[in-house]
């Protein structure tokens, strides 16, 4: 995992138009997320399988949390399906959870598409539970959202 800034930019938009086709974030609102002080991205990278040192990484995904006062709100998720079954999704998170922890977070939520039960199952195995339900959140399809919660253990600062 690496910690993206404002020049990952064109990165992170050309992943959202793959990984999210059905309503991708702009560029301008992405780049309002990098810029926030309050706001930490990550990409996920892969090493290069054949073991050749030339070969370029790859990065297959990224995600971003928001963290407000005690509070961390997982902006976004999401994974290449030629990163997906490699653990890049749980090491996102795992990312995710350690930054606001640090940060001093106690709690950590998230919505995600009802129907997108491979993302549910992995929110479950990261320690979060289904806490609600949000009627007609996500457009592009209408859907309803899934809200997610899950418990964390703040680092002493």
């Amino acid at each position: 995992m690496e910690r993206a800034d404002r020049e990952a930019l064109d990165i992170i938009v050309a992943l959202e138009q793959v990984i999210f086709p059905e309503d991708p974030w702009t560029p301008g609102m992405i780049a309002d997320e990098l810029d926030s002080p309050f706001s930490a991205y990550f990409l996920a990278i892969l090493e290069p399988e054949s073991g050749d040192d030339d070969s370029p990484l790859e990065v297959v995904g990224y995600a971003g949390v928001k963290v407000v006062g005690d509070g961390a709100d997982v902006m976004t998720i999401g994974v290449l399906p030629e990163g997906r079954g490699r653990g890049c999704g749980s090491q996102l998170m795992e990312t995710l959870v350690d930054h606001a922890e640090l940060q001093g977070a106690t709690s950590m939520f998230l919505e995600v598409r009802a129907s997108n039960d491979s993302a549910i199952r992995l929110y479950e195995r990261c320690g979060f539970a289904r806490i609600g339900v949000r009627r007609g959140y996500f457009r592009h399809p209408v859907e309803d959202g899934v809200e997610m919660a899950r418990s964390l253990s703040p680092s002493v600062r």
